[in-house]
């Protein structure tokens, strides 16, 4: 069951690109990426290398190298240590799209090419799988995945000749390899704190896995404890703990999630709604909801009918 949770999780990414940039870069040179909250930035090297400073943390990139800064922490990336950086927004850039643009710089050093994006999350358990995250992702190229080796020969190829659909294709390939960056992570970690930790935990794994997959049913730290094999006590304790929160600020704040999508998706009356998440009375479902979102359910629906993408970055003209 714990498997399922984290497979639905990576089957419901729900990605949205916020932006892609594609550049070409002669040495020396240096951007200076500002925060980003909730999106997770890439760094895609496709030629050259670069040096990337995230937080005190220095990391080397080499061609076919994905760097990921999960929680959009602001960080550089230059040829070299030292060198004078340039906010991302200063750059000139050409805009292909709305989302997508070029940035190419003159200059006679050698070149790095890179691929740069960030993008955000609406699946249900992705906010909580990303926060369980490192600060910072380093992936090598895997020598042994052919279908990798083959995606980012194919992103290099459409940022170096432009064509039409370049911008889709690009962006769409980089998706797939942040999502794998995100699984070879699972794979390999094991960590102690947060979601994926309490998942993973033998007794919390268990308790959260019946919730999972019954989350309207009347869940009490008592019921969550029996499905763990843990007394209440030593079962909130381990669930704080581990998790970083308490079991029922998980349940309400898990069940408020499903029903801003079922709100958002507009398919059931908001009485069905409620009761899918537990709520038997609306009035209690709409003031748990107001307290998780900072509006009504309504009024939730009807901001998200008018605005249906809200995740652009803007930078100076």
């Amino acid at each position: 069951m714990v498997g399922n949770v984290l497979d639905a999780a990576l089957q419901e990414f729900g990605m949205t690109g916020v932006f892609y940039a594609v550049s070409s870069v002669p040495a020396p040179w240096g951007i200076a990426l500002p925060p980003m909250p909730s999106v997770m930035v890439f760094h895609l090297l496709t030629r050259g290398e670069a040096v990337i400073e995230v937080e005190g943390e220095r990391a080397r990139v080499r061609p076919g190298d994905l760097l990921l800064v999960p929680h959009g922490t602001g960080h550089t990336i230059s040829d070299a240590p030292g060198s004078v950086t340039v906010p991302l927004f200063d750059l000139p850039r050409v805009e292909q799209t709305d989302r997508y643009e070029r940035i190419c710089l003159p200059g006679d050093g050698p070149r790095t090419e890179l691929v740069c994006g960030a993008v955000s999350f609406t699946g249900l358990g992705v906010e909580r799988l990303v926060r369980s995250l490192p600060p910072v992702l380093h992936v090598g190229r895997d020598e042994d995945s052919a279908w990798q080796r083959a995606a980012l020969d194919v992103i290099a190829a459409e940022s170096r000749h432009p064509r039409p659909g370049s911008d889709l294709m690009t962006a769409r390939l980089a998706d797939v390899l942040v999502v794998q960056a995100v699984r070879s992570w699972l794979a390999s970690t094991d960590p102690d704190r947060g979601w994926v930790a309490g998942l993973r935990d033998p007794s919390l794994g268990r308790a959260l896995s019946a919730f999972h997959a019954e989350p309207a049913k009347p869940w009490s730290v008592e019921s969550l404890a029996g499905e763990a094999g843990l007394s209440r006590s030593a079962f909130a304790a381990r669930f704080t703990d581990v998790m970083g929160e308490t079991a029922m600020g998980y349940v309400t704040s898990w069940r408020m999630d499903v029903a801003a999508r079922l709100v958002r998706e507009q398919s059931l009356s908001l009485s069905r709604v409620a009761e899918r998440v537990g709520y038997r009375s609306e009035a209690a479902f709409n003031r748990a909801f107001r307290r998780a979102h900072g509006v009504t359910p309504g009024s939730y629906a009807r901001r998200d009918r008018s605005f249906p993408e809200q995740a652009h970055l803007v930078g100076p003209g």
